[in-house]
């Protein structure tokens, strides 16, 4: 009888564990309305590492999701990179110009891996114990990496300024376990080393910044969080499927829900533009809405244009600060050239891209071809002819290189673009540039190391990349074009012609452009009108459409003398009066000028 108690009561106790267990994991699903708590698991239990998240039912099934994606092994099938669409290739192998690339160098990369210990080649990738899901999931926005530990966190309670790892660890449902700002920022803003280096359309204050700054992320417009616009794989319930987050095809592998304009703004049931924008944007069928919805880049943090290599290692060299504080030189690194206000480069985009990738094309050309033009390490594909291709913004970096001798090339003609070992000595890496200043035991480590050839001769070749721009949406009323001003764009020096197919601007604003000099509100009898008056110059005889310079929308029409001046006046109705004003002849539009003396209520205020 004793015992038939006691296997009872074991088979109960385990059905109870089992329960508990089984809600636990239908409770971790983000999203899912079960009463398992991360936090009161977490006051009950030590936070032990990843650990501590797999076993018992709970995160293994997302665990093993995790180490198939992109943001984990930093690679993945290429597809929209040219001549490798079917192999694997990634992060792991693309070479830049700003740290070169990630082989001997992993321990201070993986700062921004979302795992712990990648610290060289024989990292292991299958192993789920291994994936940092706070980085992630972290909540309480105080969750911080080590920058030269392979990706482990900084350890807790040290300092009153470092994390509580099991604070962290009880937050991580918090938003319904949904990443925020702050999870992705802090990584894909300090990449190439520093805020807003790389990118220069992201920088650590998007993470709280204003409308000024980025209509979408800003907390007095959009207040939106990164993964509203670069979603995971969903049920049609809506429930995550995936962990491959979307993102513009670039570091290979293409996954998730990328969400594009048209999925928010689309023209239905209005229309989102009107008036005479809509019949200038009619026109322009090749642009994407980044072109002039970004005017600029690196407008609150400045960002990295140029890095040059060749001068790096000058231990004696006092760096000068710019007014933002960022150095003009590092001894590890070498001189660099830091923008604000940078006005993207536009190029045709198909989708697929250019790279250079360690031991498949990194080959550069011949010595007379790289003395007449900067290697391309990324760029993207399609020209005006691609009825695919649409004109994107991209950043623009320029800089320099060690490229070293051809294997094959017995006349020394072509170049092989080299990896250096810039980071942490080991015993099998002895000579990291960054601790003995001498390029060639670098190379020599690195060549070990990588595979590649290196014949004991390098010099310094000049690099060129592009970066997709995307992010630092502008206030509408700073949009290029905006009040139908084409000087905007069709104006000299601001657009790279010949880099979109065209000899040179196809649409030359003429030295007669009307100009608005005055434009004026007066009172009138009737208490429901005022008369608008406006002055300004033109061409000889020029026919003169005054047009609402926010809206487009034309207000009256007149002609021009002989001498270009013309002077004209309507009346309008108190409830149409408006902000600005624009002249506009043959489809070249002035700069629209606030309208004195307008009513309060006016229509189209900038």
């Amino acid at each position: 009888m004793e015992t038939q108690k006691n296997t009872s009561l074991g088979f109960f106790l385990f059905f109870i564990s089992f329960l508990l267990c089984m809600t636990a994991s239908a409770a971790n699903d983000p999203g899912n309305g079960g009463g398992f708590s991360h936090e009161q698991h977490f006051i009950n239990n030590p936070y032990t590492g990843t650990v501590s998240c797999l076993g018992s039912g709970c995160h293994d099934k997302e665990a093993a999701d995790v180490l198939t994606t992109g943001h984990w092994k930093w690679q993945g099938v290429a597809e929209n990179v040219v001549g490798v669409e079917n192999e694997i290739h990634g992060k792991n192998d693309f070479i830049n110009n700003f740290c070169v690339s990630v082989p001997t160098n992993e321990g201070r990369c993986a700062q921004c891996h979302i795992g712990y210990g990648y610290t060289d080649k024989d990292f292991d990738f299958s192993n789920a114990e291994s994936i940092d899901c706070l980085i992630c999931h972290d909540q309480t926005d105080t969750y911080v990496k080590g920058k030269t530990n392979g990706g482990l966190p900084i350890i807790p309670l040290v300092s009153d300024t470092e994390p509580d790892l099991q604070a962290v660890a009880m937050s991580v449902a918090d938003n319904g376990g949904v990443p925020g700002r702050q999870n992705c920022i802090v990584c894909h803003a300090n990449a190439g080393g520093g805020d807003n280096i790389k990118h220069g359309d992201l920088s650590m204050s998007i993470a709280s910044t204003t409308r000024e700054f980025d209509v979408h992320m800003g907390t007095d417009g959009g207040d939106m969080s990164c993964v509203d616009c670069h979603d995971v794989d969903r049920t049609t319930g809506g429930k995550v499927a995936s962990h491959g987050i979307g993102g513009m095809p670039y570091h290979s592998v293409d996954e998730g829900i990328m969400k594009q304009c048209v999925d928010c703004h689309a023209d239905s049931p209005a229309p989102v533009h009107s008036g005479e924008i809509a019949s200038m944007i009619a026109t322009h069928d090749r642009l994407t809405c980044q072109v002039c919805h970004i005017p600029a880049i690196a407008r609150n943090t400045s960002t990295k244009t140029e890095w040059y290599w060749s001068t790096a290692g000058d231990l004696e060299r006092v760096p000068v600060l710019d007014e933002d504080g960022r150095p003009d030189y590092d001894p590890k690194k070498g001189d660099f050239v830091w923008a604000k206000n940078v006005r993207p480069t536009l190029r045709f985009f198909n989708g697929k891209w250019n790279k250079m990738m360690i031991n498949v094309n990194d080959i550069v050309g011949e010595t007379e071809e790289i003395e007449d033009q900067p290697v391309d390490l990324g760029s993207p594909v399609g020209d005006r002819s691609d009825p695919d291709a649409m004109i994107y913004p991209f950043k623009n970096m320029i800089g320099n290189q060690v490229a070293g001798e051809n294997e094959d090339d017995e006349d020394n003609e072509y170049y092989t673009l080299l990896v250096p070992h810039l980071f942490k000595k080991t015993d099998d890496l002895p000579n990291p540039y960054w601790g003995v200043y001498d390029w060639d035991l670098a190379l020599q480590d690195a060549a070990g190391y990588t595979g590649q050839f290196y014949s004991g001769y390098f010099e310094f070749v000049d690099t060129v990349m592009l970066l997709t721009v995307n992010h630092e949406i502008a206030p509408k009323e700073n949009s290029l074009g905006m009040n139908n001003d084409c000087s905007d764009c069709h104006a000299e020096g601001l657009i790279d012609w010949p880099a979109l197919g065209l000899a040179e601007d196809p649409y030359t604003i003429p030295e007669d452009a009307p100009v608005i000099d005055k434009a004026s509100w007066g009172d009138m009898a009737n208490p429901f009108k005022g008369k608008l008056k406006v002055e300004g110059e033109a061409g000889p005889r020029d026919r003169v459409r005054i047009v609402n310079g926010v809206t487009g929308e034309r207000i009256f029409t007149v002609r021009a003398d002989r001498d270009g001046d013309f002077e004209g006046a309507r009346n309008v109705r108190d409830e149409d009066a408006p902000c600005t004003v624009a002249a506009v002849v043959d489809g070249f539009y002035s700069a629209s000028v606030a309208v004195e003396d307008v009513p309060e209520e006016c229509v189209g205020k900038p």
